[in-house]
């Protein structure tokens, strides 16, 4: 594939995943890993390896993109902190771990069984309610557990959390959808940590990559996604706020619905 086409189709998925990120509190990895997967493969890279990169460096970006994100929502007061503390620390562990499994395990055997669990839980925030309406104190274990299973889903499938962990805040714990989405923005920090380590760790060791890489983390991509969806995410922040509740639920219920179709059936 042609470096001009590349760079393009990386600039046009950093403007739509990075919009997706600040309106949605997710990673944008939904949208990444799949691109970079096919642009890699097309390149002749093995395609085990070409996962494994797509899912590092997915994560090496959403890292900032989710720094850029989490503080335009804190300013205008859209994370709740004592929820996202524990269930960021917990999934930093959880993120480290995922990170490793994949660098060891055939990833694509959880991509079907990850994309039908999205579609259940797109499913299911659109037609359950709330479960958790006690004080927040009382869910603090239910916190730190979350953390950790989504932590470790985010490391193995290279996606930022926010997927699952949105539907969950607001289905479980009671939060708002606003509050729910700068939240997990917040909580893509510390998983995405976890996971970027555990593929920069465990790539260094594949001697294949060569320059340009920094473990499994793909330098150019990561620089041209980085640069695009920063600025647009900001834009994602400030349309969230002023989108309707329920409507925003709608959007991002189509959202995780397209994504499970898309991680069971075209992903090989």
């Amino acid at each position: 594939m042609d470096l001009i086409l590349i760079i393009s189709i990386l600039l046009l998925t950093g403007i739509i995943a990075g919009f997706f990120a600040g309106l949605l509190g997710i990673g944008g990895g939904f949208l990444m890993v799949p691109v970079q997967y096919m642009i890699l493969v097309s390149t002749g890279m093995d395609p085990t390896v070409a996962i494994r990169v797509a899912f590092g460096t997915s994560l090496a970006v959403v890292f900032p993109v989710s720094c850029a994100a989490a503080f335009a929502h804190h300013t205008r007061g859209g994370i709740d902190w004592g929820a996202a503390v524990p269930i960021g620390c917990a999934g930093l562990i959880g993120g480290f771990a995922g990170g490793t499994l994949a660098s060891h395990l055939p990833a694509d055997i959880l991509k079907p069984l990850f994309g039908v669990m999205i579609i259940i839980a797109a499913i299911r925030m659109l037609t359950g309610t709330p479960v958790c309406r006690g004080e927040k104190d009382s869910c603090l274990f239910s916190w730190t557990l979350l953390g950790a299973i989504i932590g470790i889903l985010s490391g193995l499938l290279g996606m930022g959390g926010g997927i699952l962990l949105v539907p969950i805040l607001l289905l479980f714990f009671n939060l708002p959808i606003h509050r729910a989405v700068g939240t997990s923005s917040a909580c893509i920090l510390f998983f995405s940590t976890g996971g970027i380590l555990a593929y920069i760790v465990h790539g260094l060791r594949v001697a294949d990559l060569g320059a340009g890489y920094l473990g499994y983390i793909d330098l150019l991509q990561w620089i041209i996604l980085t640069g695009t969806m920063i600025p647009l995410s900001r834009l994602g922040v400030g349309a969230a706020h002023r989108l309707p509740a329920e409507r925003l639920k709608r959007v991002f219920a189509g959202m995780m619905v397209i994504i499970g179709i898309v991680m069971i059936g075209i992903l090989p």
